[in-house]
């Protein structure tokens, strides 16, 4: 049967120029069109040396023999694929917890990303899933984060060979390197981004394309008559905006506030919504503020960030003492930082442990030392084996990158990224 003129076309097409279309196809998508920003950042390269694709965060990477052997429905599923890389930060949010994991890591990003994709087009009118590696696609995680999925394959799948758990970092895409140690074959690999890479400076791109992409989504969602279009990844970019530094500011303020000592300036912002002007209170300062620190992999990237925004509230709530205590099935170890230290907090952090997330044993360590905070926060990315009895009266659960985890008590901050 002769080849429609589509058809006759895209044989004519050099790789780059294939690439080029389905972009462009993704674009004008009413449900994938929330892709067009991220699909365009970074730069596109066409390489001899790749057997499929790959990411490293913002540039991407394509075979050229891989590119050639796809009809135009199967590139604009790699296309997505790696783009849903980069929207949600598997390779610059994540670099910690993929050194430890590097290969069951591929195979946990590549479940969450195609089940993205496929619960946008369940019918694949739009894309089609290439013959060779088959996709990793399972129900079980759709909607599921990618920490969450690799907790699961580090419970379900078989005990990596003896010498480690991989070959190499990095290691997957399309080639047999996971096939040696009992894992699926991934579609890519996922390049981790260098370790001078601006990952806060990605991040703000990565947002801004997806801010970007649901304007665009929007308006041919409306063009077509319909008031919205169907893509999990929408709103992702204003749920990771989240302002959680004012949020904390005022949760530790407010703790180390007291009521010894009377002032309007600030004002008691309890009342001020029903228009009473009153004094807040406060004391000097509370005896001790507590950190709890959860050590598992995934968290590691965060705490720079965390810990200095915390170094800078203490400098003006100015408690008596930080009391940080690292713990992952038990309690690893703890740091104090008295008044006039708390600008180095951020700097001379000192995280030990590293597997297991058992919060009760934070309990009992600070049960067992007779410590009395007046505050504790907890950070942690939220997967649990259960959640531990309380600290104190005044608990704030700062949960990192995780939307299904809720605290039985205390208060719940949500952190992304």
């Amino acid at each position: 049967m002769a080849k429609t003129q589509a058809q006759s076309t895209w044989d004519l097409m050099t790789p780059r120029q294939r690439i080029a279309a389905v972009t462009i196809d993704i674009m004008d998508h009413i449900d994938f069109s929330v892709m067009c920003g991220i699909v365009t950042m970074g730069q596109t390269h066409v390489v001899t040396d790749l057997p499929t694709a790959g990411t490293n965060g913002l540039d991407e990477y394509y075979g050229a023999d891989f590119v050639m052997s796809l009809t135009r429905k199967q590139l604009r599923f790699v296309k997505l694929h790696e783009g849903g890389h980069k929207a949600l930060g598997h390779c610059t949010d994540y670099m910690d917890i993929c050194k430890k994991y590097p290969d069951l890591s591929n195979v946990a990003m590549d479940y969450v990303v195609n089940a993205f994709i496929e619960q946008t087009d369940p019918e694949h009118k739009f894309i089609e899933y290439p013959d060779d590696p088959e996709p990793l696609l399972d129900p079980k995680y759709y909607n599921r984060s990618f920490v969450d999925v690799l907790q699961d394959l580090l419970r379900t799948m078989p005990p990596p060979p003896p010498g480690g758990n991989g070959k190499k970092e990095g290691s997957g895409g399309g080639d047999d390197e996971a096939s040696g140690n009992g894992l699926p074959k991934t579609l890519d690999k996922h390049m981790q981004a260098s370790e001078g890479t601006d990952k806060e400076a990605v991040s703000k791109q990565v947002r801004e394309a997806l801010i970007h992409g649901e304007m665009v989504q929007k308006r041919i969602a409306r063009n077509a008559g319909r008031t919205s279009a169907n893509n999990p990844l929408s709103g992702l970019a204003h749920k990771r905006n989240t302002n959680w530094r004012e949020a904390l500011r005022s949760w530790v303020q407010e703790i180390c506030a007291g009521d010894e000592h009377s002032r309007f300036n600030p004002p008691n912002r309890r009342l001020l919504p029903l228009g009473i002007l009153m004094p807040s209170h406060f004391d000097v300062a509370v005896d001790e503020l507590h950190i709890y620190c959860d050590t598992s992999g995934s968290m590691h990237g965060d705490y720079p960030v965390v810990f200095g925004e915390i170094a800078n509230i203490c400098q003006q709530a100015n408690p008596k003492l930080v009391r940080i205590v690292w713990w992952d099935s038990e309690v690893c170890g703890e740091q104090t930082f008295k008044e006039g230290e708390y600008a180095q907090i951020a700097t001379q952090l000192a995280p030990q442990g590293g597997g297991g997330t058992s919060p009760q044993c934070v309990i009992d360590y600070v049960q067992s030392k007779q410590y009395k905070p007046a505050g504790a926060i907890w950070l942690t990315d939220g997967y649990l084996d259960a959640c531990p009895t309380p600290a104190c009266g005044n608990e704030l659960w700062g949960v990192v990158n995780n939307d299904h985890f809720k605290p039985a008590h205390g208060k719940t901050l949500r952190i992304y990224s």
